[in-house]
């Protein structure tokens, strides 16, 4: 009988793309000696092959329309927190399938971890001062630049972003039916929009119209990536067959990584920021739960985040918030 290496074989398909991933299945199919014992598997697939997929279709994503894969390299978060958080939903899939499930009842004291995935909504980010001082200021470079001089007043300055996604990882502890603590990371990752600037001047050094009379609203590339660090209460009231409605707040920290480079519209430049930080945050969030199985509840909730005069490089912006509506898994120990 030949001997088959999975490993290898899932290094064989970077840049097969589709096809390499039927060959993946066809060729496990021969025989359940040649099934991977050793791996977490996604849709009966393993998750090198899942992830020799994912390489070769973002690299001739990027290619097709000549972006340097560099510039997109964030973006892998959304891809791995999805591969992560859906081998968790397969392996609890499979977890369901046993009939003798060796849990916790929710009415008793234990350990639970709670896995995450929705999208995200932010509210814009708007500079509130800039080295300490307020606005209206003059003569200052346009944000993002330190190459582009500015000769004018600038009045306002923001930041627009895309919607995103968010992924969480919270192990906790109950206390009983009602009450949860927990310790939430993860991350959140949304993309730059635009930038807003008002105010009376000209720009040197870049291309289009030079002159600003009022608010211009630009396009702009770039990222946000929050990490949070929170320790939350959660409150719950089981209402019977199952369902769970639950209310929670908690506090700590919150890292962030902001990067914006090229600006268009009016004018054009190229922007230069990459700055983070690690500031003091806060979250509350709503939701309701059910009970698949003894042990096992997924849930629907909405959370909001706020960030509290995030500071980047000098840059000192107005409380940030995040806002999430997310799929939850619930496990209890």
């Amino acid at each position: 009988m030949k001997q088959f290496s999975t490993m290898k074989y899932a290094e064989g398909l970077r840049g097969q793309g589709i096809k390499g991933l039927r060959e993946f299945e066809i060729r496990n199919a021969e025989g359940e000696q040649r099934k991977p014992k050793f791996l977490p598997t996604l849709c009966g697939v393993g998750v090198p092959a899942v992830e020799s997929v994912f390489l070769a279709a973002e690299q001739r994503f990027f290619s097709a329309f000549r972006i340097p894969l560099s510039a997109f390299e964030p973006t892998r978060f959304a891809a791995w927190a999805m591969i992560f958080f859906l081998t968790a939903v397969n392996l609890s899939a499979q977890r369901l399938n046993i009939s003798d499930v060796n849990s916790q009842s929710p009415n008793e004291p234990g350990f639970d971890l709670r896995l995450a995935l929705g999208g995200t909504v932010n509210s814009d980010m708007s500079v509130a001062q800039r080295d300490n001082r307020d606005y209206p200021q003059t003569n200052i470079n346009p944000l993002f630049a330190t190459s582009v001089p500015f000769s004018g007043t600038v009045s306002y300055e923001s930041i627009g972003f895309n919607p995103g996604f968010r992924f969480d990882f919270a192990p906790g502890y109950r206390l009983n039916q009602w009450i949860n603590f927990e310790f939430e990371t993860g991350c959140i990752y949304n993309t730059v929009e635009s930038y807003t600037i008002t105010g009376n001047g000209t720009f040197t050094g870049v291309g289009g119209n030079p002159n600003l009379n009022g608010t211009m609203k630009l396009d702009a590339q770039g990222y946000l990536l929050q990490v949070p660090l929170m320790v939350n209460v959660e409150f719950s009231y089981p209402i019977g067959d199952g369902w769970r409605p639950f209310i929670g707040a908690g506090g700590g920290g919150m890292f962030q990584k902001l990067t914006v480079s090229t600006i268009s519209g009016t004018i054009n430049y190229q922007g230069d920021f990459n700055q983070s930080n690690f500031m003091g945050a806060w979250e509350a969030f709503l939701g309701c739960g059910y009970q698949v199985a003894p042990g096992f509840d997924v849930s629907i909730a909405y959370r909001v985040d706020g960030v509290l005069s995030p500071d980047f490089g000098g840059y000192t912006m107005q409380n940030f918030f995040t806002q999430a509506a997310e799929f939850e898994m619930n496990w209890r120990f």
